[in-house]
């Protein structure tokens, strides 16, 4: 049986009868719930977000993510199988952590967003935004083709819950969890914790059976007076102060992931994978067409996400996200403008026109930065050679000590002591080596570039 056949026939009424005692516990303690497909979601407990915002930064805030699909690859080729697929280094990723990642189409655009906890090299957990399950498990299934890989479902038995805060670590080790562990016992079943990326604040992300989720759900929350339960919307308040981009909201299958500022969300050196010649190309030659930035919006200002964002009376983005908690008279926003306002920081205001919000970047903004020492270097080789130190030009690495400067005029090729040591005149304006808008170059081929190429703009 396929897998997303094995998925449809899933006995719903005997995993609502799992779930019942949760919904219990949370009804109980006056959740507001969100139902999504055949679970549900704690959207907030009471009318005020601050008492659930505390334990977030300062405690231990429990957030409940059993709508999260879990997948389990399990077999001998699971890693080199997803590392082939995903964005980032899943091979290079140790046991025992979440991994954020991308599954990306051909042409490099976002198709999911998942997170990844290897729990051993032949055992991944992969776990999928909210009812994306089916569509995660067929795309998986549609590359399996000679891999020795098993698919399964594992919401069916398990669930996610995550913990936040500085108290968190305290409370997983009080639950059985040993120090530089990730699996620990409660009562009669194991459970895993698992350290998650999440900007500056400490987040746990846990996978335990359904059976006995209530109870040690209970037992946590009694663990510590700093324990309580969380809801998304304070998790999201927090989420945005903190630049994190969440699908849905900030960016879509519309967009590349160098729009969207998930630079932790792929490796640039782990080889290829599905997107990757664009996601490279991008990186390298260009820049995307649009940029996710954070902005500070006055308390007294109204805004709200989809609002349109405006430069010199133009539109140039929309908001895409904003905080319902003020500080200090301001509240964190995120919105999505042109690359150009972006770059240059360019204020920009809401329709109202009352305050000019300056577009700043995000933790995980993807920026191509040359190291300052290859500048200098650089700097120091044209200037050895007769070449304007001004002009720009691109600098690639094609073997042990020598560097071809391809600039608008000619091609010199350098020697360790960045002498000229042979030029080759422009022909015509046109594409080579793999780079757009170079002057094309005759070079023997004693100095052909090697296959791997390190490159910069230098000036």
């Amino acid at each position: 049986m396929r897998y997303t056949e094995t998925l449809v026939t899933t006995n719903t009424k005997f995993r609502m009868s799992l779930l019942q005692p949760l919904v219990d516990l949370h009804t109980n303690r006056g959740a507001v719930l969100k139902t999504v497909g055949d679970r549900f979601q704690a959207l907030r407990y009471g009318n005020r977000l601050e008492p659930e915002i505390n334990p977030i930064l300062h405690g231990c805030g429990v957030l409940d993510l059993q709508i999260r699909p879990l997948i389990e690859v399990k077999g001998p080729d699971a890693s080199h199988f997803l590392h082939g697929l995903l964005t980032n280094d899943i091979v290079g990723l140790p046991c025992g952590r979440w991994q954020p990642n991308l599954f990306c189409g051909s042409k490099g655009k976002i198709k999911q967003r998942l997170e990844v906890l290897k729990l051993a090299a032949e055992c991944v957990v992969i776990c999928c935004e909210a009812e994306a399950g089916i569509a995660v498990g067929t795309l998986l299934d549609h590359y399996l083709v000679r891999e020795d890989v098993t698919l399964a479902f594992l919401s069916r038995e398990q669930i996610r819950i995550d913990l936040f805060g500085s108290k968190s670590t305290v409370a997983l080790h009080r639950l059985g969890i040993p120090e530089q562990a990730c699996t620990g016992s409660f009562g009669e079943f194991e459970f895993h914790a698992a350290p998650v990326p999440w900007g500056t604040q400490t987040r746990w992300g846990c996978l335990l059976p359904i059976a006995g989720a209530a109870e040690w759900l209970a037992s946590v929350l009694n663990s510590a007076p700093e324990c309580d339960l969380v809801g998304t919307e304070a998790v999201d308040a927090v989420r945005i102060a903190e630049g994190l981009p969440c699908p849905g909201n900030d960016f879509g299958p519309e967009n590349f992931p160098q729009e969207a500022a998930l630079g932790d969300h792929i490796s640039y050196t782990k080889g290829c994978y599905i997107g990757q010649e664009p996601h490279a190309r991008m990186f390298h030659r260009g820049h995307p067409n649009w940029q996710l930035v954070g902005l500070r919006i006055p308390e007294s200002v109204k805004a709200a996400a989809g609002a349109p964002l405006l430069h010199d009376g133009n539109e140039i983005g929309r908001l895409t996200s904003v905080s319902p908690i003020t500080q200090d008279g301001m509240r964190a926003a995120l919105g999505c403008v042109r690359h150009a306002i972006a770059e240059a920081q360019n204020p920009v205001t809401l329709e109202s026109g009352r305050a000019e919000l300056t577009p700043f970047p995000l933790p995980n903004t993807i920026l191509r930065i040359v190291p300052e020492t290859r500048a200098h270097q650089t700097s120091r080789n044209a200037h050895a050679s007769g070449l304007d130190s001004d002009a720009a030009g691109l600098l690639l690495r094609i073997g042990a000590g020598n560097t071809i400067v391809i600039l608008a005029s000619a091609v010199h090729f350098l020697n360790h002591d960045a002498s000229p040591a042979l030029q080759f005149h422009r022909t015509r304006r046109t594409t080579n080596l793999g780079m757009a808008g170079a002057d094309r170059c005759l070079i023997p081929e004693r100095i052909q570039p090697d296959p791997l190429w390190e490159w910069a703009w230098c000036c």
